[in-house]
């Protein structure tokens, strides 16, 4: 048995290396909600920015940029430094996506609006319980009291979706187990692992 693990080490290590390589990508602990925290999250509202963040408390203690794992109550904070846009009105929708890049009717797709005000502390955090998965987009449009200037954005996001990222983390673990099968069969035809396995088709 020392034997086989020995030989067999390298490719243990290899896979650990790929799946490691996986699950602490940036991009995917930015996506796929690995514990990580990006507090910038913005969202462009044309020559502004607020910044975007999801979670899910009841669930667990990620915050969430583009990705909340699982439908259910949530929690969806914006937060505006700039002071122009403190002093607007604020109109936010969530509105079921049509796709990846924000598509969505901000009249015909809401699922969720709160009333329009302004925050004059620049931050509103309210709940959103996600019946269904799937696209959705925060949609976000600012105006001041006469009407004269506004700022639109739009951030899209999923909710209950597997990410590119998650799904090439399962490709990695599924390709590691291959390799470790492929590896374990070739030695234990060479009658190296130390041990037989019975021939049940023999009989007595």
């Amino acid at each position: 048995m020392r034997k086989f693990l020995f030989e067999t080490a390298p490719l243990l290590a290899a896979g650990v290396l790929l799946a490691a390589d996986v699950l602490f990508a940036p991009r995917a602990a930015q996506a796929a909600g690995w514990h990580y925290y990006d507090p910038e999250c913005p969202i462009a509202l044309g020559e502004k920015t607020m910044k975007f963040v999801a979670m899910q408390p009841k669930k667990n203690i990620d915050r969430e940029c583009v990705a909340l794992p699982d439908i259910g109550p949530s929690v969806i904070v914006l937060d505006a430094s700039d002071n122009e846009l403190r002093d607007m009105n604020w109109d936010i929708r969530i509105l079921r996506g049509k796709g990846p890049n924000g598509d969505a009717d901000p009249e015909a797709d809401v699922v969720g609006r709160l009333p329009i005000q302004k925050f004059r502390n620049g931050m509103v955090n309210f709940d959103q319980n996600f019946r269904e998965p799937g696209a959705y987009v925060l949609y976000a449009k600012l105006t001041s009291d006469d009407g004269a200037k506004s700022f639109v954005g739009r951030h899209p996001f999923s909710v209950g979706l597997v990410t590119d990222e998650e799904l090439y983390l399962y490709i990695a673990f599924a390709v590691f187990a291959v390799v470790v099968g492929a590896a374990t069969f070739a030695l234990w035809r060479q009658g190296k692992l130390g041990f037989k396995i019975p021939d049940f088709s023999k009989t007595d």
